[in-house]
């Protein structure tokens, strides 16, 4: 199959509630972040360890940049949700499986786009309750949540779409 062609596949209830829930958290998250942000100390943690421990501190407004970031991640990752037919797929795709292919990999993007707007908001979260309390909320379990939620649904698609015939 040399051109790709573009179909219209209706997104899924799974598609719909993961942007729900993606969505509510991170803009939920970014509303505490500005309802806090006056409130915050001066240097907040800039890095953590992998135990979750603080590696480095930074000025509050840092934190800006970490805002900014996903406003112009979130844009590119809903394009490419968009857009099936750009992604990469195997050989073995054909007019009998395309539909597959494509919804398969467009709930894909869905859930890694989902998963990174979490991931800010656990960072964003995680930096706060420093500034505002001095302590952590995750803790050790800070890495091992970033790597679930942005790596997890990576390997569970990549096995699932061997499924695929």
């Amino acid at each position: 199959m040399k051109e790709r062609p573009k179909l219209d596949i209706p997104k899924t209830i799974t598609e719909k509630v993961a942007n729900i829930i993606g969505y509510s958290i991170f803009i939920g998250t970014l509303i505490f972040v500005i309802i806090t942000f006056p409130s915050l100390l001066a240097e907040l943690p800039a890095h953590f360890g992998a135990d979750g421990e603080v590696n480095r501190y930074g000025s509050k407004y840092e934190m800006i940049v970490l805002v900014v970031i996903p406003l112009f991640l979130i844009p590119g990752l809903e394009a490419l949700e968009r857009f099936p037919e750009i992604h990469s797929y195997p050989r073995r795709m054909d007019e009998s499986n395309i539909e597959e292919f494509y919804l398969h990999s467009r709930m894909l993007a869905n859930f890694a786009k989902n998963g990174a707007l979490i991931v800010f908001a656990i960072v964003f979260i995680e930096i706060i309750n420093y500034g505002l309390i001095g302590t952590s909320t995750f803790g050790a379990f800070l890495l091992p949540l970033i790597l679930l939620l942005t790596l997890g649904p990576v390997g569970w698609k990549m096995i699932e779409r061997r499924k695929i015939r």
